[in-house]
């Protein structure tokens, strides 16, 4: 079985930017609001998640880097990898939208990576590189996903 039919809109998203500015328009925000602490909804993470393969499927301009620059807030990298390989667990190898869907996968993974390095390497023991390259491996061998995590390992062993 693929993955579910994804689309270039953003299904599921209508609240959450409601939830996360908690429905303010105002240009600036109130002083008071600088100590609100600001939660995600149950479910909010796993839709921004699944949004990001057919964001960068659709070129989305903004979607992508806007999380990857704001994410550490409200989640881990450890979180957002778990919620991105259980959407993508399976590939059908005869369907179209689902090597369209892997393509976009590894291409975000790929930016990922370049962009934000260090997301990967937190903690002694590596566990989001490692996960990441176990994944790649199994799912996307053919990707650049695999020479930059081996870049990256040598970098951190030479420094």
């Amino acid at each position: 079985m693929g993955t579910p039919r994804e689309s270039c809109h953003p299904r599921g998203l209508a609240g959450i930017e409601s939830t996360i500015t908690k429905g303010t328009n105002e240009i600036a925000p109130k002083v008071e609001d600088a100590c609100t602490v600001r939660t995600l909804e149950p479910g909010t993470l796993e839709k921004l998640v699944n949004y990001l393969v057919p964001a960068q499927r659709c070129g989305d301009p903004f979607f992508v880097p806007a999380f990857l620059a704001t994410y550490r807030r409200f989640a881990t990298t450890g979180q957002v990898l778990d919620l991105l390989f259980r959407r993508y667990e399976f590939f059908h190898p005869n369907s179209e939208e689902d090597q369209q869907s892997k393509s976009a996968l590894s291409s975000f993974l790929e930016t990922w990576l370049r962009q934000y390095p260090r997301d990967f390497c937190q903690g002694p023991d590596l566990a989001c590189v490692k996960q990441l390259l176990t994944y790649a491996l199994i799912n996307l061998p053919n990707s650049e996903i695999i020479s930059e995590v081996c870049r990256l390992l040598n970098q951190r062993e030479t420094h």
